[in-house]
């Protein structure tokens, strides 16, 4: 039902790896190339929250302060024997630390802002399919489907209810239970593996 460039149900991987896949499929009139990304709920929930305290983080800073935080600056690396640079490495520059953020750095404050709306303010997760037909290949397709892992069966079960739907845009009416997702980070569950 479909193909993929990456490696699907990879023995010995965890199921904590296995939350998104990149995949392409026919369209039912055989003409349309769908080109997927597929993740599970709990995946988009975590994604939902770092967007959501990310914006509030950034929000709290100046415009000077952002540009600061997104300042990137390389200097050479090595150099030929004729004195041409032939590669450069990031500088690494001091974190910055913030008072209006009691002394944290801005990811430190964007980690701790993650977590407690994980806990305390969760954002609603839907299972849905998004259609974007500004990709180069194919008409984009962003999936959202309540399983635990994505494997074969969830891309093909996917695939089928998208085909019964018609192929096009759905949001489920009813939101993914709480009971289903996560109550802290996704750092946090990966530093315990």
């Amino acid at each position: 039902m479909f193909t993929s460039h990456l490696v699907l149900d990879e023995p010995g991987r965890p199921d904590l790896y296995n939350q998104w896949f990149d995949f392409y499929f026919p369209g039912q009139d055989r003409f349309t190339i769908w080109n997927a990304e597929i993740v599970i709920a709990r995946k988009a929930f975590w994604d939902a929250a770092h967007k959501l305290a990310y914006q509030r983080t950034t929000a709290m800073l100046t415009p000077e302060e952002r540009a600061a935080e997104s300042n990137i600056e390389f200097e050479p690396a090595d150099f030929s024997s004729t004195g041409k640079v032939l590669s450069y490495k990031l500088v690494v520059r001091k974190k910055m630390q913030y008072e209006k953020f009691s002394g944290l750095t801005f990811y430190e404050q964007l980690e701790k802002l993650e977590s407690e709306i994980i806990r305390e303010t969760p954002p609603t997760i839907h299972e849905s399919f998004r259609l974007d037909p500004s990709y180069a290949y194919g008409i984009g397709l962003f999936i959202i489907l309540d399983v635990n892992v994505i494997d074969r069966a969830a891309i093909e079960q996917a695939i089928t209810k998208f085909r019964l739907i018609s192929e096009t845009d759905w949001h489920a009416a009813i939101p993914v239970l709480r009971e289903r997702l996560p109550v802290v980070s996704e750092k946090e569950v990966l530093a315990a593996i």
